[in-house]
């Protein structure tokens, strides 16, 4: 009789530590968030603080400028930091840049990009990919990509997919 017993509460401990087990791995899970809507907005520079005014290989500059929706309306603000790594022609240079646009609502979407940068307005538009890098509030985890483009020295529309 005792080795039936002993059996049993060996079983049931068993059992139990396999229930708890799995709900502890279940519960360990994260929630998946929901991928937010495309978003498209402009940034535009033009009305923007850049340091310095003229970059130079080697060198970086930083800027921001407000960012808006079709409409014209501010609904942000952008803030970035690039590093020259190349020249392409007189110009034209590579750039490696990283940007955050904080919305009004106080979300923050992240984006990077290793980009050419025109300046020369006969060459505009022009387009370039980007990598969405998380943020804060509605896009704390996202990931996606963005369509850039120059539509002119300054201003940039940009189209964003999340996935």
């Amino acid at each position: 009789m005792q080795k039936v017993a002993l059996g049993r509460r060996i079983a049931s401990a068993a059992a139990t530590a396999s229930l708890l087990g799995a709900l502890g791995v279940a519960g360990a899970a994260p929630a998946l968030a929901a991928v937010p809507a495309p978003l498209s907005f402009t940034i535009d520079y033009t009305r923007n603080t850049s340091i310095p005014q003229t970059p130079s290989l080697g060198a970086g500059f930083a800027g921001n400028g407000p960012v808006l929706d079709s409409s014209g309306r501010v609904i942000g603000r952008t803030f970035d930091t690039c590093g020259i790594d190349g020249v392409e022609g007189p110009t034209r240079m590579d750039a490696d840049c990283g940007a955050y646009v904080v919305f009004n609502n106080g979300d923050e979407l992240d984006l990077s990009t290793q980009a050419v940068i025109d300046a020369n307005p006969m060459d505009y538009p022009y387009r370039f990919k980007a990598v969405v890098e998380g943020g804060t509030g509605e896009y704390n985890g996202a990931r996606g990509d963005a369509t850039v483009t120059a539509e002119r020295p300054g201003v940039y529309k940009v189209d964003v997919k999340f996935t």
